[in-house]
């Protein structure tokens, strides 16, 4: 089973640590022999939450955050990323926000122009079509 984490790619995560964070999530996914797929968003503009890491779930994303490289072990000996039967995603570390959606700060907010950033692969053109983009 492949799971799905974001990782934000802005210049604000970027200078926190997070291409430290992708790479420590590869290199360990791959000696406990998971199968990740990290995709680089934008940021949601949750700033002082960055590195943010998202982690795909029945329920909806779960952010943690902010998440440093030295972080990730403490994550990953949770499996926090490896839904269990009913596709939760386990929730009970310190860094753990909950659903990204039900954040307090992003469920108060409007979003018009950048209603997709954070929630859509900028690199995937049919992940932005499934998400409304495109639309007539």
């Amino acid at each position: 089973m492949s799971y799905r984490i974001y990782v934000s790619l802005d210049s604000s995560a970027v200078s926190r640590g997070a291409d430290k964070v992708v790479k420590h999530l590869e290199q360990s996914a791959v000696s406990c022999g998971e199968e990740i797929t990290i995709v680089r968003n934008g940021s949601h503009g949750l700033f002082w939450l960055e590195p943010m890491v998202e982690v795909e779930s029945a329920q909806g994303r779960i952010a943690f955050g902010p998440v440093f490289e030295d972080d990730v072990d403490s994550l990953l000996a949770l499996r926090f990323f490896a839904p269990d039967e009913e596709g939760s995603v386990a929730t009970e570390h310190p860094l753990c926000l909950g659903l990204t959606k039900e954040i307090d700060w992003l469920k108060r907010q409007q979003r018009l122009t950048f209603e997709r950033v954070g929630y859509v692969d900028p690199l995937d053109v049919e992940d932005y079509r499934s998400k409304g983009g495109f639309i007539g």
